[in-house]
């Protein structure tokens, strides 16, 4: 089956709230500065570890806290993306031809 791809429909929004991707940035921060924080700490290097380990507890924290308001209260998965009726409406057409 051969699925013609019409050129003038663009791609209007991917479906993910922009914050998922902030807390997700803020997840890989924090596991970089937990390794920081235990090599620190391993190290002797008490100053060093404690910022680390304060970093890492607030990325982690302020990820979470993210992802918790998404799903509660704005009722939008931090993970997967929304069918607006935008994204049925181009897939609809992209691959099902209707």
């Amino acid at each position: 089956m051969h699925v013609h791809h019409d050129s003038r429909i663009h791609h209007e929004s991917h479906g993910n709230h922009p914050m998922s991707l902030v807390a997700y940035l803020l997840v890989l921060v924090g596991f970089a500065s937990a390794l920081l924080w235990l090599v620190s700490w391993g190290s002797g290097y008490v100053a060093q570890a404690v910022t680390a380990g304060i970093v890492t507890f607030v990325c982690f924290t302020t990820a979470a806290t993210i992802m918790t308001t998404l799903a509660r209260k704005h009722h939008h998965s931090p993970v997967l993306p929304d069918n607006t009726p935008n994204e049925v409406a181009r897939y609809r057409i992209l691959y099902r031809g209707a």
